[in-house]
């Protein structure tokens, strides 16, 4: 067969995992809906700038875009982050490809990353995370089509990818790091004086310039954040649970990247990649030291899986090993596919994680307080949203004149729920002065309002002496 023919007939098969892979995430298998984050993501998609308290600005533009849609389902919201999860798959083929794989290999690398745990979980909600993983592979793709190529498009390339990471997550300076340490410790240190590595640093910081000048002017939110969350969330982070959780996030597709990792770090054959090695133990190295979470370095695996995909092709020579080695990962990581997304009811995930709390596998259900519950963090943060807006809706549609009102959330999941969920009921704006909201939150109380719904756990001991009256709406 000609070789522009089996590329082609590759590609298809690329193409088909790809589909199914995006198929996988825009259908409601659940009773679980919005996840808190995605109400605060919705909302920077209505209040687009160059920046917002936690998050650089492309993830705001990406939920413009995709409210664009017509309807405002869950397909909507996840339809852009469930495409751009199929592009990922189609792009770990190439990278096998490019690595020196053939069909075996660029198949089982899309197999392999469709079922692990990280693709499921990350690429079925509106968030940066997804784009965040993406943009890491496309800057580690287009790299080593440079190292593959000496092309200096490609590096160009590189640092636009750079520079777009940097507007969705600044997580990818990470990467940076990590790149930079690889082309100093190897022959491709000779890069240091190559004018168009220098180009691309230069595109990268261009197109995260307007980002940069936006946190100088508010006096750098990021860093607040930051404190915040190493104050709050960080510090319960246990190092031996991040590295064990590099295992959990791609269950079975473990046996892939860690393949990956050794064949790129000591084979010879693979001599010339050896850069990306160093990459991957410099990035984890990093979110070790200043206790990262587990799932900051998600953006490596899609590239290590290729390369484990590469690496399985060439020890197993044998058609029907490389075939149960490929069935063995799937099936293996289709026992787990609920903690990667809820594909059956409430009542029937609680009984499932009770079954994986006890089979030892706890880590599922750690949360961001280190405690283990009964559901997934991210699983407990889709309930309840629809049932709290549509109490204080309720609420406020009894009162005729809506400039009496002023609604106040104590969070931004809450503040984000009811703002999405007042359709044609009129009421005034959210405040709250949690996350981004505090960017939109008015200067003073309007000067009719006299009426004040407080959307919050508990009342607070300082909430009765500031009213006449109080009263409660109700409770989830």
């Amino acid at each position: 067969m000609p070789s522009h023919q089996k590329i082609t007939s590759d590609n298809l098969w690329l193409l088909i995992l790809a589909a199914a892979g995006v198929l996988i995430h825009i259908f409601p298998f659940s009773d679980l809906e919005f996840h808190r984050d995605e109400f605060l993501y919705l909302m920077l998609g209505k209040h687009l700038a160059a920046g917002f308290w936690s998050n650089p600005p492309l993830i705001g533009v990406i939920s413009w875009l995709g409210q664009l849609l017509p309807g405002d389902s869950l397909l909507q919201a996840r339809l852009l982050p469930a495409l751009a999860g199929g592009l990922l798959i189609f792009l770990s083929g190439l990278i096998a490809r490019e690595l020196g794989g053939k069909r075996f290999a660029q198949i089982s690398a899309a197999l392999a990353l469709m079922s692990s745990l990280i693709f499921l979980r990350t690429f079925s909600m509106l968030m940066p995370v997804p784009f965040d993983i993406l943009f890491w592979t496309l800057i580690l793709y287009f790299f080593l089509k440079f190292i593959n190529s000496e092309n200096k498009m490609y590096l160009v390339l590189t640092g636009v990818f750079f520079g777009l990471g940097m507007l969705n997550k600044y997580m990818v300076v990470f990467l940076a790091a990590g790149l930079m340490i690889g082309i100093l410790v190897t022959p491709f240190r000779k890069l240091w004086v190559n004018k168009y590595l220098w180009l691309a640093v230069l595109i990268a910081f261009v197109i995260f310039l307007p980002n940069l000048v936006w946190q100088i002017w508010y006096h750098f939110p990021v860093m607040q954040h930051m404190q915040e969350l190493a104050r709050t969330q960080l510090v319960n982070v246990n190092r031996f649970n991040v590295f064990a959780e590099q295992i959990l996030m791609c269950l079975a597709s473990s046996v892939f990247w860690i393949a990956g990792l050794f064949y790129l770090l000591i084979n010879r054959q693979a001599a010339k990649y050896r850069v990306f090695g160093i990459i991957y133990l410099v990035v984890l190295l990093l979110f070790l030291l200043f206790k990262g979470k587990s799932y900051y370095t998600a953006g490596l695996y899609p590239f290590f899986i290729a390369a484990g995909g590469v690496a399985w092709e060439r020890m197993l020579r044998s058609g029907s090993a490389r075939g149960a080695l490929l069935a063995a990962v799937v099936i293996l990581n289709m026992l787990f596919i609920p903690m990667g997304i809820p594909v059956m009811q409430q009542k029937n995930l609680l009984t499932y994680f009770k079954w994986i709390t006890g089979s030892g596998i706890a880590n599922s259900n750690r949360w961001e307080d280190a405690k283990i519950h009964a559901l997934p963090q991210d699983y407990a943060d889709m309930l309840g949203w629809k049932e709290l807006a549509n109490i204080v809706i309720k609420g406020c549609d009894s009162i005729p004149d809506k400039s009496r009102l002023m609604i106040y959330a104590e969070n931004y999941g809450q503040a984000g729920a009811i703002d999405f969920y007042d359709k044609g009921h009129h009421l005034p704006p959210v405040a709250s002065f949690s996350d981004s909201y505090l960017l939109w939150v008015p200067d003073s109380i309007p000067q009719r309002a006299n009426i004040f719904i407080y959307v919050n756990g508990e009342l607070g001991e300082d909430m009765a002496s500031a009213f006449r009256r109080i009263d409660s709406l109700g409770c989830i």
